[in-house]
């Protein structure tokens, strides 16, 4: 207990001796009387004589405790609860803050979040701090930041430093924040006072319960956990949690299925929860979902973007007492349709034979979207019996196809643009994002040259050489760069075409295949061994170079020569067949397999876009932006949650320029702006992304004090509960709890008991014996009883 006033106290408290010295003046004194036997009026008299005294004592001390509980009012005392929290006093002491800063924090109990009642805390323990005590105040989250270290104790500046704390999307990491206080290069510190302010969840600790602690904290060190969060336990707490769109990079015009998940992690209470998808602010459609305690439930949607362009989208839910987890952000970069020509170098519409056609199959490829039994089966030219024509295989999707949802919205996104080879322009292929040659074998160096400056520009370009091509005319006039000698948009060399169809010996298979290559992951499956039982007849063998530079094999056959090869050249991809896509010379396509690589392939080689970025960012995570090679005098910036725009800086990669965004401290959209191009020719790009809350962090499962010292063994750990409800029980930490209320209730208390005992119990004159209780009641009007309290007129 302290006083406020206690200078006051200190004058003052003397006066309560005042009652003591005037019952040791009035004390009655005996005097001796000669007077014949009185035995039993004696007897009498001594009886009354000791209740008289015990009397006068009682009431001497009754106006004592009057006197001092009215002094003790008037210097306003004071209970310090939080005493504890301080950690004892002296100075010369190295200080430690740490503030939980993870979304968690921001959950709201009794109208006040966790993050506003840690500062205050540790607003109290600056306040205690002595003028020579060193502080280092740490912002802890999954990145830990020192915002002051080692400094002497400022109060002004520390509470100012404390005051402009935010919160962060991400959960905090307490073996982070230990390591770089104390651990590797950090300088030695011997037995620190560590406050940490937190509401004790236990996903803050993981790492600590991953990895071995013993010695990441000084041996002597004192830990004040200070728990602010609630004392009632885990929160119920309601939370979507969204996932990022599997195409962020939408198709304006067509649907693009959307999803998010919504968990409840509540242990004891069902929920009924509306979850809304909001596109541009504009609410595009809404579900209802019921959840039981600890449920997890998706909500899927359906959108279709109208224009090309970005769009901010968010899923939605109503609010709880823990609002940052309540909406989910993405963002959509909305495409244009993918533009494919084929360049057919065989476009025969010989009825009598259309798989002639050497578009056929490829076409196939690009409407296929549904398995359908229909057909009817019959020998292709050049083909084996046992390769008889499956129903269904053309223009419908074999039932065993390894065409995934993915693909099918990829079908869908497709502008297939069919020429002849003469047809073959700068204009053609301006606007295309792949191209296709599918047995060209007239192309001159004009459209050579059209076609190496479409992949060079970021444009995919896939060569299917058949009967009507001449290897070397490849070779000379499409791979290499002209005016170079050690330039090619591939280094892969077609030789002389090997094989005969009516000779089966003479047919190669697939014997090594890439399977973590993005277009051929999708076939790993050793049962249906998919690709294996496919046999080219005829082909170009490829020969690569001892150093295969910029190209790589995705196929082999058994006899180790490449079938299928990967290049880039630019900012473009480029994919070389040793075959081409029709029955005449392979029966790939009447494989299952087909449709499906057909697909991938020219996903993965399509046009990328100019500028690139993710669609959603992890909380403190990094956002990479890749822009095209070909851009001059790069410039971007990005603007982040608060307007502030921060500039981004680029490094060249083999075929990009790179750049690292990693302020993603708070949860919103960040907007990145890239400029760049000749001045005569200037490009500007636009897109966004968005940060969104830790997973962790909508869950509140929590830490207590016996979990702690088992993590932190070598540590004097100590837990303070700081909770709303507590402080709601003993006053806010660093508010002092004043007791002059009750005083001055005892103090009526000792005004009402001394008047009774002065009055009816206390000591009678001889003049008074006898008297009735209404004589006595009488008596109180003449003032009497005031002489009598302070014992005057007593005894003479």
């Amino acid at each position: 207990m302290e006083l406020v006033h206690l200078s006051m106290f200190a004058w003052c408290v003397p006066l309560v001796a005042i009652p003591i010295l005037l019952h040791l003046l009035t004390l009655h004194r005996l005097r001796t009387v000669d007077l014949s036997t009185f035995r039993f009026l004696f007897d009498t008299y001594v009886q009354q004589r000791r209740k008289m005294k015990f009397m006068d004592a009682l009431i001497a001390l009754l106006r004592t405790l009057f006197l001092l509980f009215l002094i003790l009012a008037c210097a306003r005392p004071m209970i310090r609860h939080w005493n504890t929290l301080f950690g004892g006093a002296g100075g010369g002491r190295e200080i430690f803050l740490l503030v939980d800063c993870s979304a968690s924090m921001n959950a709201v109990t009794d109208g006040v979040s966790a993050f506003d009642r840690a500062k205050l805390a540790a607003s109290a323990v600056v306040d205690k701090l002595g003028s020579d005590d060193l502080v280092t105040l740490v912002r802890v989250a999954s990145r830990p930041e020192e915002i002051v270290s080692k400094v002497t104790a400022d109060t002004d500046s520390l509470k100012e430093k404390l005051g402009a704390l935010k919160t962060s999307p991400s959960r905090a990491n307490l073996f982070a924040t230990f390591t770089q206080l104390f651990s590797g290069g950090a300088p030695m510190t011997l037995k620190p006072q560590i406050y940490f302010f937190t509401d004790s969840q236990a996903s803050g600790w993981r790492e600590l319960r991953e990895q071995p602690a013993e010695d990441l904290v000084p041996e002597g060190s004192k830990l004040f956990v200070i728990d602010v969060g609630s004392s009632a336990g885990e929160i119920p707490n309601r939370a979507v949690v969204g996932e990022v769109p599997e195409a962020h990079r939408a198709i304006a015009g067509l649907p693009l299925p959307l999803k998010t998940r919504v968990v409840n992690y509540s242990k004891d209470q069902s929920e009924d929860v509306t979850v809304s998808l909001l596109i541009d602010d504009k609410e595009i459609a809404r579900k209802s979902l019921t959840l039981k305690p600890g449920e997890t439930a998706n909500a899927p949607f359906l959108f279709v973007p109208t224009e090309p362009g970005t769009l901010k989208g968010r899923f939605e839910i109503s609010a709880d007492r823990f609002p940052n987890d309540d909406t989910f952000l993405f963002t959509l970069s909305v495409e244009p349709q993918v533009r494919v020509v084929i360049v057919n170098g065989n476009p025969t519409k010989n009825p009598k034979d259309p798989f002639e056609n050497e578009a056929l199959y490829l076409n196939t490829a690009f409407t296929a979207t549904e398995p359908d039994d229909v057909g009817q089966a019959s020998k292709l030219p050049g083909q084996n019996p046992t390769d008889a024509k499956k129903p269904g295989q053309v223009g419908n999707l074999p039932h065993d196809s390894k065409l995934t949802e993915a693909d099918r919205r990829f079908v869908k996104s497709l502008d297939v643009v069919e020429l002849n080879e003469n047809q073959v322009n700068a204009d053609a292929i301006k606007e295309a994002s792949v191209v296709i040659l599918a047995n060209c074998g007239t192309l001159n160096d004009q459209q050579c040259g059209f076609l190496r400056d479409h992949v060079s520009r970021g444009g995919g370009l896939m060569i299917l050489p058949g009967d009507k091509c001449n290897h070397d005319q490849y070779n000379k006039k499409l791979f290499a760069i002209p005016g170079t000698t050690d330039q090619f948009i591939t280094t892969a060399q077609l030789q002389p075409a090997d094989g005969d169809v009516e000779k089966s010996e003479t047919f190669e298979r697939f014997a090594s295949i890439d399977f973590a290559h993005p277009v051929l992951s999708v076939f790993e499956n050793r049962e249906a061994r998919y690709l294996t039982k496919v046999s080219v007849y005829r082909r170009f063998p490829l020969k690569l170079p001892a150093e295969r530079g910029n190209t790589w094999p995705l196929l082999e056959f058994g006899n180790g020569t490449a079938a299928l090869v990967e290049s880039r050249y630019g900012d473009g991809r480029v994919i070389l067949a040793a075959f081409p896509m029709s029955s005449k010379w392979t029966n790939l396509p009447l494989k299952p397999e087909f449709v499906p690589l057909v697909l991938r392939l020219v996903s993965h080689i399509r046009t990328r876009a100019g500028v690139e970025g993710p669609s959603v960012v992890a909380a403190n995570g990094v956002a990479e932006i890749s822009v095209a090679k070909a851009w001059q005098n790069l410039q971007s910036e990005v603007v982040n949650v608060e307007g502030n725009r921060l500039p981004v800086t680029f490094e060249k990669s083999v075929n990009r320029q790179v750049g690292a965004f990693s302020a993603t401290a708070e949860k919103g959209f960040y907007d990145v702006d890239v400029r760049g191009g000749r001045i005569e020719q200037p490009k500007h790009e636009s897109l966004a992304f968005a940060v969104n809350l830790a997973r962790e962090e909508s869950n509140f499962a929590l830490i207590n004090e016996t979990q702690l010292k088992e993590l932190l063994p070598s540590v004097d750990l100590k837990v303070i509960d700081a909770s709303a409800e507590t402080q709601q029980l003993h006053g806010s930490i660093g508010q002092e709890h004043e007791i002059w209320r009750p005083l001055i209730y005892l103090l009526f208390v000792v005004i009402v008991v001394e008047f009774w005992l002065s009055t009816f119990g206390g000591q009678r004159l001889d003049s008074e014996e006898g008297q009735t209780v209404t004589e006595r009641l009488k008596d109180l009007g003449t003032g009497g009883f005031v002489g009598r309290m302070t014992g005057a007129g007593q005894g003479s």
